[in-house]
């Protein structure tokens, strides 16, 4: 076969032996000198040569290219001829998939493709999508009402400076820094590696009961095609003995324990709801087929992870702005709108000095940006080293909270041209209820005024609907990539292993569809997918920035983006994140009250089965302390738990010659800080200074 020097060979797997550019070493040499050029190519500013030993003009990369060769000449004389073949395959993979992020290191060291974004903008767009969801339509509104309305926005941008951003983007950073999911990712700490289990199974929970609120959308759509949409009248088919009553024709009722029409309507009929969790009711076989309809469009659309969601997603991720833009348009020339909207801005300030207030704006920014569930992490992972990560963390935050705000006066406009046209002195906190019976029993209401309704209504359940499936996407990736990085064989199945595992989380779900469902969706809300989340935040925030190093940590940013993190993200990261973070919990802690749904209180027993919920996520971190202790090899505890905090040598970047790199970067950082001048460690280094360090 005839070899272009131009371009590097590929080798048949099973004839290695008869090939001839296998007994010629210098194609190796080619393919390394190749390969090392271009990660030259791809280093940072000439600012980072002294730390890192980046060489910077062209007569040096040269003699550092003649040392590569000379080298590579001496390994080819005195290595076998299998480790030879070795070499050669492994340098044309990398050379043939240079400048992709196809290369990555798995727990077992195997090859196996991870595969890879299309493109910056499916990250990006993912990324956006996982965190606009459908709390940011529901709950968001909300909590600004219940806490003070504008007041309520002060400490959540506060909380948002001081702790969003930060956690996110070192989450970003965490995962496109290794290369890997949130389970491999921790041999920087091997102590830390239940904080991964510990995602995964929040992912998991969190991932069974969403999409049953998906499947309300879906009912919900469905039901719509009418002459009128059925929650604006009081049915006898399922308002019978329920006071049901349209706001519009009654308002007096309210007074009298009696229940609006959208009210009835989610309850007996949607729900068919039971008095209690006591009683589940059976299986609501029309809801039990909406959740499958879920599911199978989820499965569908992560068949082949990454590469079918990273298209779906520029449609899922930008059409609820389109559907937002023209509801916030329509609410705002409803007479009597500003009213709804001056309540959502204007502030009670006497709200500022309760400590709720503030709880609830850190808990709304922490969930809002889906931090510490491993789906950051595990979409960064995917991204090329080199990607500006910083950038897109920037987006994703403020575009966010730009969202929360615009759902915000598009549920306060509505709401506002609903009390003027219900009259008789009705305030918009009277209109507003909390939890799922905003996005399902006062958004439906409000939709009737509007003109068109049955038009709206089909939009707006659509656009929750898309909200969700972003989210879902990521939290059900973040499971399957974790799982393959651990058992990469599985990636060899991925049709099937992502098959298998909606098929499981369909029939776990099956609980929650049940007509006292409800009961349980809210406590795996509760307990699955909120208390410990913030304990597994506390927990990796100080993996990450006292364990590890946050000086460390700063120094793997500033090789993968040639920029080093200011004083803000230090103190962010190290101070102002935990702290805040540590609050939420014990805070959360010392304030439980037993659940309650409307006027039913849980009865202990659920309450009990909520916090074993929590404890089989959170409980995750100390049993793999304890058993990465176990594992390490050394005379004693203390040798041990000193081996379970120290990095291992999988730690670094998962493309090889990154990480070789980087080893060679920090063992001369090392050695620096040793006292010893960077000129004495490479004489033919040639280093600019001209340029100062830049900061993020």
């Amino acid at each position: 076969m005839k070899v272009d020097k131009n371009m590097v060979p590929e080798y048949p797997s099973n004839e290695h032996s008869k090939h001839p550019t296998h007994r010629n070493p210098s194609h190796h040499v080619e393919a390394m000198e190749r390969q090392r050029h271009y990660s030259d190519s791809h280093m940072s500013r000439p600012s980072r040569a002294r730390k890192w030993g980046s060489f910077t003009s062209a007569s040096s990369i040269k003699s550092e290219r003649n040392k590569i060769r000379r080298h590579h000449s001496q390994y080819s004389r005195t290595s076998s001829i299998s480790s030879r073949r070795s070499s050669i395959r492994r340098a044309a993979a990398l050379a043939d998939r240079r400048g992709t992020a196809n290369i990555r290191r798995m727990s077992t060291q195997t090859i196996a493709s991870r595969g890879n974004w299309g493109s910056k903008w499916e990250f990006l767009l993912s990324c956006i999508g996982l965190s606009v969801g459908i709390g940011n339509v529901w709950r968001f509104p909300y909590l600004a009402y219940e806490n003070g309305g504008g007041a309520f926005l002060i400490p959540y941008l506060l909380m948002l400076v001081f702790a969003g951003k930060p956690m996110y983007f070192m989450e970003l950073a965490f995962g496109q820094f290794a290369g890997v999911g949130p389970l491999a990712i921790w041999s920087c700490v091997p102590i830390a590696k239940g904080v991964g289990f510990a995602m995964v199974t929040v992912s998991l929970i969190i991932v069974i009961y969403y999409n049953v609120v998906m499947s309300y959308t879906i009912f919900y759509m469905a039901s719509i095609f009418q002459y009128e949409v059925p929650w604006s009248r009081c049915d006898p088919l399922w308002a019978n003995n329920t006071n049901c009553h349209v706001r519009s024709e009654n308002v007096t009722l309210m007074l009298n324990n009696s229940k609006t029409s959208s009210q009835v309507y989610w309850e007996h009929y949607v729900l068919q709801l039971t008095e209690g969790i006591e009683n589940s009711g059976g299986i609501k076989w029309d809801l039990s087929l909406c959740l499958l309809l879920s599911w199978i469009i989820v499965v569908f659309c992560l068949l082949k992870g990454i590469k079918t969601s990273g298209k779906v997603v520029y449609f899922a991720a930008t059409f609820p702005y389109i559907i937002l833009l023209i509801l916030l348009i329509t609410g705002l020339l409803q007479e009597g709108a500003i009213d709804g909207v001056l309540y959502f801005i204007t502030p009670t300030w006497q709200k500022l000095l309760d400590i709720k207030v503030w709880q609830a704006a850190a808990s709304q920014m922490f969930f809002s940006l889906s931090v510490s569930m491993g789906a950051l992490i595990m979409y960064s992972s995917y991204n090329d080293f080199r990607n500006n990560i910083f950038r897109d963390a920037m987006v994703v935050s403020i575009m966010d909270t730009v969202t929360s705000l615009i759902s915000g006066t598009v549920i306060f406009s509505v709401l506002g041209a609903m009390a003027h046209d219900l009259g008789n002195g009705t305030q918009v906190e009277d209109i507003v209820a909390s939890g799922p019976g905003l996005a399902f029993v006062a958004y439906p209401e409000a939709l009737t005024r509007l003109p068109i309704p049955q038009l709206w209504a089909v939009l707006f359940f659509l656009m929750l609907y898309i909200l969700g499936l972003d989210s879902e996407f990521a939290l059900l990736e973040n499971i399957l990539t974790s799982i393959s990085d651990e058992i990469p064989i599985l990636r060899n199945h991925k049709i099937k292993f992502c098959s298998v595992t909606g098929v499981l989380c369909f029939f776990l779900g099956l609980p929650c569809v049940t007509r006292g469902g409800q009961y349980i969706l809210e406590i795996m809300d509760k307990y699955g997918g909120g208390t410990a989340v913030i304990l597994i935040a506390v927990v990796e925030s100080i993996a990450i920035n006292w364990i590890y190093g946050l000086d460390r940590f700063c120094d793997d940013i500033y090789f993968m983006l040639g920029k080093k993190p200011g004083i803000y993200w230090r103190i962010t990261w190290r101070y102002t994140s935990p702290a805040i973070l540590t609050f939420i919990f014990i805070y959360s802690l010392i304030e439980h009250e037993p659940l309650k749904y409307g006027d039913y209180n849980y009865p202990y027993w659920a309450d009990g089965i909520g916090w074993l919920l929590a404890l089989l996520s959170m409980g995750q971190i100390p049993l793999w302390a304890v058993v990465m202790i176990q594992r390490q090899k050394g005379p004693g505890l203390k040798n041990k738990i000193k081996q379970s905090i120290t990095p291992t040598e999988e730690w670094g970047p998962s493309e090889e010659m990154s990480k070789e790199d980087w080893k060679n970067g920090m063992n001369r950082m090392n050695t620096i800080d040793k006292g010893v001048s960077p000129e004495k460690l490479d004489q033919n280094a040639v280093l600019d200074n001209t340029g100062a360090t830049q900061y993020i």
